[in-house]
């Protein structure tokens, strides 16, 4: 799970702080504060997603899961945090992605290297980078510790 205080820097603190907000379910409510209102999301393989607004009504029509199938009973994200840089405006992360079913299954787990742009303190653009196949995957066994309960059960002692 993801760890704000890895962040160095505002630049960096504020990438893992979106990345927290997928993992606590909070992405819609914090997009505002976090992303530019023209902000690009664009994830290997899909169709790029351009400004806030996109991005409300892709997630209101049931976001990638139309795109990936297996993504259709995640309930779930958490994401591993393996390097994380800087440089003037630009943030760099390497990590894990796990979309979780509320059974504790990893539906889909791509090793990615995500290259964000911060411009005025927000981000301007999401890039992530990754082997797209990860969306034909089998999900893994059931992982008792990555059940919905324990995710929520975290989230409330943090």
């Amino acid at each position: 799970m993801i760890q704000i205080t890895d962040g160095r820097n505002p630049d960096e603190t504020l990438i893992l702080e979106l990345l927290q907000s997928m993992e606590d379910g909070n992405l819609h409510v914090r997009i505002p504060e976090l992303c530019t209102p023209d902000f690009i999301w664009a994830n290997s393989g899909l169709p790029t997603i351009r400004g806030q607004s996109e991005l409300f009504e892709h997630l209101k029509s049931g976001g990638f899961s139309r795109l990936i199938p297996i993504l259709a009973s995640m309930t779930h994200f958490s994401a591993d945090l393996i390097h994380i840089a800087s440089d003037v405006n630009v943030v760099f992360t390497e990590r894990v992605d796990h979309h979780w079913d509320a059974l504790g299954h990893d539906l889909m787990t791509p090793h990615i290297c995500g290259v964000a742009e911060i411009r005025d303190g927000k981000i301007s653009a999401f890039r992530d980078f990754y082997d797209t196949s990860c969306y034909a995957q089998a999900p893994t066994a059931m992982q008792p510790e990555f059940t919905l309960a324990n995710v929520l059960r975290r989230r409330s002692l943090r």
